[in-house]
Order: structure tokens, then C-alpha cells, then sequence
């Protein structure tokens, strides 16, 4: 599929990002009450990411409202949803999950959007038997022994590269270069990207890494651009992919670029960072809900917000609430290591679909096989509790706004 049958626009796609209002206090206490069945999220709030927890605490909090206004789960117990604040930061998120797990007592630490907070907190989570579920994209977190109890509501790093490549065909670019960042994040996307490429008749040429924080990239940028292939895909986060972009735009070089979004969009900054006349004819990509299906739809209007408003990652908090307690109310247990074997059950084909919560736990109830489809994505999984079926929302920034190019699966 290329073109998209809607248009939301910049303000739309941000308020999707994080521009929801807060409204909450952190530094209250939110112990469980008793009889309560507790679950916690480690969300940004400050930090680089900070634009982003918000939204995704709307959506969690809508879930939990939801069910505890139909009547709670396992025989009428009520939900109760504690956030952290990961501070984007991999040691406060340790310090929150261990908050959570130890005085809060939870059976699952959801949230994470960024890698590196999710996986300093792995051990600690999985050390207390409890589930971790994920909103971020380095491989591994869902490699090696995790007992069963972590997944992920999101695409894997890995799987980036291939979307980047459709992305590549689908501009009919043939001989394309990498320029990317050194870091495990970005490292797992080439090899996928070049075999890709190769499967799509086209050949990586050359291949190009630099450091973060560089004091300068107009080595890297010239060794890569001049050439002239057909089209350069970028692997940078923001504040390098800034520094690149004045790098291309001064060379006055012809090639196509295609970024990551974690680079190219980051809720419009790199826009304001570097001017409309930089980021003109950039395409960017970055994992996407399912955009087109009712779920989503559904979704979009219990968040408050325009039709055609992009959630980004509000979509993967609300889905990781309602798998956590459609699975307990499958297993029929708030014990973690039971209902973890549950997700699976409730998630994935073949079953009823279904993509109301509320819903979707009378039918659990009745004893109903049910295929849930959330918001973020349709809440399958593998065996190692890697989302299956992930899709990449692509954009072009023109006129110096960021405007529907495609969506690659």
C-alpha cells in the first residue's frame, strides 16, 4: 500500500505524540488498596523523551477506567494502574521498577519506550518473576532467558531495515548507501536492510558509520553523498541527523534521503531544529499502529481526539493494559507466572476477534476463544514475545511539514 486515503495534519500527528495534557502528579503516593489488582508503568515524563509519556498514560488509564467501571476482573477486583516516571534515564527507571515491584507490589511493569531503560530494568523484573512488557526496539530485550514473561509492543530493531528497503523500492531507488549512527539500536537494522534491498533487486553499495556526538559528520556526509546514488538511507536520533542534514543541504547533494524517524521527525524538532529548506524531500519512517482498522479508529476516539490523529506509542500503553488483564482473567490468576502462558491464548489466531476490553473480557469469561486486536497493533506474538505483524507509517516532510507518504509492513 502506498498512498494513504487520509491526510492528518502536523498538529494532528503531534498531539498524537505527547502534546496531551499531563495532569497528574508523580509525587503522590498510589499505594494499592486492598483487594486491588495493581499493575505499573515506567513512562517518560522528562528527559529527551519526555513529550511522549503523556499520551501513552491517557491511553492506560482509559483502559483501567473502562474495566473498573464494568466491574473490575477476577470476580470483581479492581485494576490499579501506578506510573513511574523513567526520567528517560536507565538508572531511575531501575529505581522506579524497583519501586513498583517491592512497594506496590505488581505483577506487571509495562511502559518502556526506550531501550536502554528496558533493559537495565530486565533483571530486576525478571529476578521478581513478574512480567515486563515493552514499548521500545533493540533486539535484545527478547534474547536470551526471559522466562516467559516479557513482550513487546513494538517492532524490533532488526526488522526496521527491511521496512526502510520497501521504502527504498518504493521510490525506485536501486544503489543506496547507509550512513548510520554506532550504537546496538541502529547496528541490528543493516545486514536485514541489505538482504532486503537484495531480495527487492536492488544492491547496498557502501556503508558508512560515525560516532554519536561528533563534533563534526562532513567526512562521512561527503564519502557517502558524493557518489550520487540513488537515495542514502540515514540511521541517526535527532541531534546528530541535525547536524547531517545542514551537511547535505550545504553540499547541495541529489540523493534521496530516507531517515529513521527517531532522527527525522521526533514530533516535528528536527523540522524546527533545522528550517523547512533542510528537511524539504526527507522521507522518515518509525513504527506505526495499524492505522486503517477499526481498532485504531475506535481507538482515536476514546483518546479525545481528531479523526485521523496518528498515535505513535499511546496505542502500545493501551494494549499492554488490556493484554495484561485479559490474560489474568483467562488464567483466573493476578500471579504473574501463571498468567503470563495466558497472552498468548488471548492474543493470538485462531479465535473471535475482538478489539473492545470490555468486551473482549465477558467473552473470556463465557469461556470464549478470542483473538484480541488492539490499537497499537493486532496483539500477536511469538514465542518470544516479539510482535508479530508490525507496520512502519512513512512521511514526507514538504513545505516544511510532515505529510502522509506511505505505510510498509
Amino acid at each position: 500500500m502506498s498512498e494513504r486515503s487520509f491526510s492528518p495534519s502536523r498538529r494532528t500527528v503531534l498531539a498524537g505524540l505527547g502534546s496531551l495534557p499531563l495532569g497528574f502528579s508523580l509525587g503522590a503516593p498510589a499505594l494499592a488498596q486492598a483487594g486491588d489488582v495493581p499493575i505499573g508503568m515506567v513512562l517518560p515524563f522528562s528527559g529527551a523523551t519526555g513529550a511522549y509519556g503523556p499520551a501513552m498514560k491517557q491511553a492506560a488509564e482509559l483502559v483501567v477506567a473502562k474495566v473498573n467501571a464494568a466491574g473490575g476482573i477476577l470476580g470483581g477486583r479492581k485494576v490499579k494502574l501506578i506510573i513511574e516516571d523513567s526520567e528517560t534515564s536507565a538508572t531511575a527507571s531501575v529505581a522506579a521498577s524497583k519501586k513498583l515491584l517491592e512497594v506496590d507490589k505488581v505483577e506487571m511493569v509495562g511502559g518502556f519506550w526506550g531501550s536502554p531503560e528496558a533493559l537495565a530494568a530486565k533483571p530486576v523484573i525478571l529476578a521478581s518473576d513478574k512480567v515486563q512488557m515493552l514499548s521500545c526496539a533493540a533486539d535484545a530485550v527478547t534474547e536470551g532467558e526471559t522466562k516467559g514473561l516479557i513482550y513487546r509492543l513494538q517492532a524490533r530493531s532488526s526488522q526496521w531495515g527491511p521496512a526502510g528497503a520497501k521504502v527504498m523500492d518504493k521510490l525506485g531507488a536501486k544503489r543506496v548507501a547507509v550512513l548510520a549512527q554506532q550504537n546496538p539500536f541502529v547496528v541490528a537494522m543493516i545486514e536485514p536492510f541489505k538482504a532486503e534491498m537484495a531480495k527487492l533487486g536492488g544492491e547496498v553499495v557502501e556503508v558508512v558509520m560515525y560516532n554519536p556526538d561528533q563534533a563534526s559528520y562532513r567526512a562521512e556526509v561527503e564519502k557517502v553523498f558524493s557518489p550520487g546514488y540513488d537515495a542514502v538511507f540515514c540511521l541517526p536520533l535527532l541531534t546528530d541527523f541535525v547536524s547531517i542534514a545542514k551537511e547535505i543541504y550545504r553540499g547541495g547533494f541529489d540523493s534521496k534521503v530516507v531517515a529513521l524517524g527517531t532522527g527525522a521527525d521526533a514530533e516535528g524538532k528536527f523540522i524546527q531544529s533545522v528550517g523547512p529548506e533542510v528537511a524539504e524531500g526527507i522521507y522518515h519512517l518509525q513504527p506505526s499502529p495499524p492505522i486503517d482498522s477499526p481498532s485504531y479508529a475506535k481507538f482515536v476516539e476514546e483518546m479525545g481526539a481528531p479523526k485521523g490523529t496518528v498515535f505513535l506509542f499511546a496505542g502500545n500503553a493501551w494494549d499492554q493494559a488490556c493484554i495484561a488483564l485479559l490474560a489474568m482473567e483467562h488464567a483466573k490468576t493476578q500471579e504473574a507466572a501463571v498468567w503470563t502462558r495466558s497472552v498468548r491464548e488471548v492474543c493470538n489466531p485462531p479465535g473471535e476477534p475482538v478489539d473492545d476490553i470490555v468486551q473482549a473480557l465477558a467473552m473470556v469469561r463465557a469461556g470464549k476463544k478470542i483473538n484480541f486486536n488492539g490499537a497499537g497493533s493486532t496483539c500477536d506474538f511469538d514465542e518470544a514475545g516479539n510482535s508479530l505483524n508490525r507496520s512502519f507509517y512513512v512521511q514526507l516532510i514538504k513545505d516544511g511539514k510532515n505529510t502522509p507518504f506511505a505505510v510498509v509492513s
